[in-house]
């Protein structure tokens, strides 16, 4: 979406204080992005949701950055690595949609670091991250699926892997992006089984990829995790595939915080690996993605998919 005119944000962040300065942020996907520095020197970070009926929108985004404030209010609680929660405007009464206000996390992003980081630091961040993460999963729910949305929740985790998994195979078909559905859906029904074994809702960040995480790159600390808009109740090894989204071979267990995966986790594994290609080969399309790296980015997830359904026998 469009950058808002700033003196409508201006308003939105009034309890903030007085806006000196409003500079655009790249990388946002989801929702609009800002630095906002304030006439008393503090900062923050800025979020604006696209609109309800943006056609950017996935559906399992509905209200996300809801969401989002949700989980930095607990994790403020717990003592996670969260960004602080500073506003969540969701009035409407200035803007349209949801705006978000949190604090920023110091250190590099771990992405942009991992190359000249050395291999101790970067195997320091994979193992510090799994830990975050396994402290984050101890958090339970009562239900499974996406806090926010209105219909992507279930009692059981079979029946919301299904909604969820649905749901991004309809908004391909509205974006008229190919996929093998019904081979997908196939995967789905075949899983419920193994699937059947969480029956417990943990929360999990959904997105902790090295772009979302923030280390000291001499040493591979890491200091703090953002984006945790895309939360949900779920199976904690849900992160493991997030985390290392184009990875078709072996899981990483450092992302989980064990030693090894049993054959019933590996095959869950399968599962989330096929849904969460389904959905990053679909945003490519809403979300209006350009560049000459789309040509190799297609190509990866077109084999990566069909690699995962041969191997899951569908």
């Amino acid at each position: 979406m469009d950058w808002p005119d700033p003196d409508a944000v201006a308003r939105v962040l009034a309890p903030l204080g007085e806006l000196a300065q409003l500079d655009a942020l790249d990388g946002g996907t989801f929702a609009s992005v800002g630095e906002a520095r304030f006439a008393s020197g503090d900062e923050a970070i800025v979020k604006i949701a696209p609109p309800d009926d943006a056609p950017s929108l996935l559906r399992y985004e509905e209200r996300m950055l809801r969401t989002e404030a949700m989980i930095m209010r607990l994790a403020a609680a717990r003592g996670w690595p969260y960004p602080r929660l500073l506003l969540l405007d969701t009035s409407r009464e200035v803007l349209p949609v949801d705006v978000l206000a949190m604090s920023r996390i110091p250190g590099d992003r771990w992405d942009l670091a991992e190359p000249a980081m050395t291999a101790e630091a970067n195997d320091r961040a994979k193992r510090e991250l799994g830990r975050v993460l396994a402290r984050v999963h101890e958090e339970t729910g009562t239900e499974f699926g996406y806090p926010s949305s209105t219909t992507l929740r279930a009692p059981t985790w079979p029946e919301a892997v299904e909604r969820i998994v649905g749901s991004v195979l309809d908004d391909a078909r509205r974006a008229g992006v190919p996929l093998p559905a019904d081979r997908i859906r196939r995967v789905i029904a075949e899983g419920r089984e193994v699937l059947s074994a969480v029956t417990e809702p943990r929360l999990v960040h959904a997105d902790p990829w090295p772009g979302n995480v923030f280390v000291v790159p001499e040493t591979g600390e890491v200091l703090g995790l953002i984006d945790v808009e895309r939360a949900l109740w779920a199976d904690p090894l849900f992160d493991v595939v997030a985390g290392d989204a184009m990875n078709i071979g072996d899981p990483d267990p450092r992302l989980a915080a064990v030693e090894a995966f049993s054959p019933e986790e590996l095959a869950r594994i399968l599962i989330y690996r096929v849904w969460f290609t389904t959905v990053i080969t679909t945003e490519i399309v809403p979300r209006g993605f350009t560049g000459d790296w789309l040509v190799d980015y297609r190509a990866q997830l077109a084999g990566n998919l069909a690699a995962l359904l041969e191997r899951s026998g569908v």
